[in-house]
C-alpha cells in the first residue's frame, strides 16, 4: 500500500483526492493536511468529504514531518504561497511528491527544484495533472513540429470558472511553451485591441475567457493559408485532475529521485506519440 498524504486536503481539489485514495486498493490515505486558520481541522476527513469516517484527522502543516513516518508520497493542491513552505517540508522530510499547485514564477520553480534534488527525493511537478491535456501536451508538440515548418501561425483560447484567480491558466502558457519550442521562436501576445497591424510572423496569441463554472477548456489552433486543425481538450470534472494526481503518485514513488513531468508519469518510459 501506498500511504498518501494530501496537502489541501479540505479544497475543491484536495477533497477529490482524498476521496480517490480511499477508494484505490493500491492506496492508504494516512494524512489530510490544511491551512492553520482552517475551521476542518481536527475534523475527519472522511465526514468532510460527505464519506464515513476515514480515521484521519486533518492537521495544520506542522505536523507534516510526524505525518511523513507513515507515509510515502504528499499530494500538494493547495496555492502558491501555502505550496512554497510546504513542499520543503515534505522533502526533507522525506516524502517523494506531487505538485499540483500552478502560479509559481520560473524563480520560485526553480528554487522548489533544487529542494527537492537536494533532498533525494522524486517528484511529479505539472500545471495540469490531467491525463487528457497532458496528452494535448504531446499532439501539440507534433503538431507544432510538422505544421511550423509550413507557414501556419499557432493560437491558444482557454477557458475556465469565474473565480479562477490567474490568466492565462498554467496548462495554456505550457502550451504556448511547447509551440515555442518546436519552432524555435515566439512571441507570445496576450490579446489584441486596436490598431495592431498585420499578424506578425513568431506571435502566439494566448486568450483567457472567464465565465460561469467552466472546469476547463483549452484549444490549440494552426491556422495556414488553405486550412485550419484545432485540437481541444474540455475538463468535464475536476476528477480528472484528481485521477492524474493517483497516477503521478504512483509513478513517483518507483522513480529514482529527481523531478519529473506528466510526460514521464502518463508514458512511463514507453515512447511519446
Amino acid at each position: 500500500m501506498i500511504g498518501v498524504i494530501v496537502i489541501g486536503a479540505t479544497g475543491r481539489m484536495g477533497r477529490r483526492v482524498c476521496r480517490m485514495v480511499l477508494e484505490d486498493d493500491e492506496m492508504e490515505l494516512v494524512g489530510a493536511v490544511a491551512s492553520p486558520s482552517s475551521p476542518h481541522l481536527g475534523r475527519d476527513i472522511g465526514l468532510i468529504i460527505g464519506q464515513e469516517k476515514a480515521g484521519v484527522e486533518v492537521a495544520p502543516p506542522s505536523a507534516i514531518p510526524n505525518l511523513a513516518e507513515e507515509a510515502d508520497v504528499a499530494i500538494d493542491f493547495t496555492v502558491r504561497e501555502a505550496a512554497l513552505e510546504n513542499i520543503p517540508v515534505a522533502a526533507k522530510a522525506g516524502l517523494d511528491l506531487v505538485v499540483g499547485t500552478t502560479g509559481f514564477s520560473e524563480e520560485e520553480l526553480d528554487r522548489l527544484k533544487r529542494t527537492i534534488l537536494e533532498a533525494e527525493v522524486s517528484a511529479v511537478i505539472s500545471p495540469n495533472m490531467s491525463l487528457g491535456v497532458n496528452l494535448l501536451f504531446e499532439l501539440t508538440r507534433q503538431l507544432a513540429r510538422v505544421l511550423g515548418e509550413n507557414g501556419f501561425d499557432f493560437e491558444i483560447v482557454e477557458v475556465h470558472h469565474r473565480n479562477k484567480v490567474d490568466a492565462p491558466s498554467g496548462t495554456a502558457l505550457k502550451l504556448a511553451s511547447i509551440i515555442e519550442e518546436e519552432l524555435g521562436r515566439g512571441k507570445r501576445v496576450f490579446g489584441r485591441e486596436g490598431e495592431t497591424g498585420p499578424r506578425e510572423d513568431d506571435e502566439i496569441g494566448v486568450f483567457a475567457v472567464r465565465g460561469g463554472e467552466v472546469v476547463g477548456d483549452h484549444t490549440v489552433m494552426a491556422l495556414g493559408e488553405y486550412e485550419r486543425i484545432e485540437i481541444k481538450h474540455q475538463a468535464l470534472s475536476r476528477d480528472a485532475f484528481a485521477k492524474g494526481a493517483l497516477v503521478a503518485a504512483k509513478f513517483v514513488v518507483e522513480a529514482p529521485p529527481g523531478v519529473y513531468d506528466m510526460r514521464d508519469a502518463l508514458f512511463r518510459g514507453s515512447k511519446a506519440p
